[in-house]
């Protein structure tokens, strides 16, 4: 239910290859750098982030993707979802929580998100998809 969810949420692009890789890994039992949350109504999954611990870091966790039913887009799962992902990064010991995005046509709704669940931008790589697309950096530090 989850890979049909982001099956029809991802963008056939050059950039729709991470969100399949971290499902896959997310079904790895004990991979703390995939990890996933559902929300599910009626039986059906509406809504996943992919989350996960950054390899090689010190208390730095990563949204990977997050997906939204398209029925039930602007109900506040997306948001409830990365809150909680964040929350549990945090419990774990992550400082801060990072998520990359490309800047292109699903880029607004993905940073309306972002910015509603405390992330900024913090950086800008240019061209880094293809020519015209850039890379968007966002983080949310730990209160604590």
């Amino acid at each position: 239910m989850v890979a049909t969810l982001l099956r029809h949420a991802i963008p056939r692009s050059s950039h729709a290859d991470t969100p399949a890789y971290f499902l896959r890994r997310a079904f790895d039992v004990g991979d703390a750098e995939a990890r996933m949350l559902v929300s599910e109504h009626a039986d059906a999954v509406v809504g996943c982030v992919l989350f996960g611990e950054v390899a090689g870091t010190v208390g730095t966790g990563r949204l990977h993707y997050v997906a939204v039913a398209a029925g039930t887009r602007q109900c506040g799962i997306g948001a409830a979802l990365c809150e909680a992902a964040i929350a549990k990064l945090f419990s774990r010991g992550a400082r801060s929580v990072v998520a990359e995005m490309p800047d292109d046509a699903e880029g607004p709704a993905g940073r309306a998100l972002m910015e509603r669940c405390g992330l900024t931008l913090v950086a800008r790589v240019a061209d880094y998809y293809r020519d015209t697309v850039d890379l968007l950096i966002f983080e949310r530090r730990s209160s604590s």
